[in-house]
């Protein structure tokens, strides 16, 4: 019986601290802000089905927009960020774009938490098929995946 309840409270420890796990990390005037996955659901979330560079065929991406997140960390100001993912991967981001276009940061591939083996678990998406400027290849180097990290620059 002590077994069973050890390790019960052992597995709720643990199903704790994974539910509040960080996932994106902003830097913006010396300050840090950390999303888990429940705080980014919090912010206002789209969804669209569009096809991308990396994939054939259409998916469905949902999870908050980038806008709105840039809007809560206080960056709609910022001319640009610096974002990185889990690979060390840095591109330097025009704020606008989020702006301009729906970009997410999808939490969710056709409904489905994404894990690192599936790109995720952030991966900031455009909406390909819904502009056709955003053929343009710079667009594709612009969609991070396993993105962890945004800094002001």
């Amino acid at each position: 019986m002590l077994k069973a309840f050890l390790l019960s409270a052992i597995l709720t420890v643990f199903a704790s601290s994974a539910t509040a796990q960080t996932l994106l990390t902003i830097e913006h005037d010396g300050v840090s802000v950390e999303y888990d996955l429940e705080e980014l659901e919090a912010l206002p979330q789209t969804k669209y089905v569009s096809g991308n560079p990396f994939f054939d065929g259409e998916q469905e991406y949902s999870g908050p927009l980038l806008r709105e997140i840039f809007k809560d960390a206080g960056l709609l100001e910022q001319d640009s960020v610096s974002m990185r993912a889990i690979n060390e991967y840095t591109i330097n981001f025009p704020v606008a774009d989020a702006s301009k276009f729906d970009v997410v940061v999808a939490t969710r591939i056709n409904g489905k938490l994404m894990s690192v083996r599936d790109k995720g678990p952030l991966w900031v998406m455009y909406p390909f098929s819904h502009h056709e400027e955003l053929s343009d290849p710079v667009y594709k180097g612009r969609t991070v995946w396993q993105l962890v990290k945004i800094t002001t620059q």
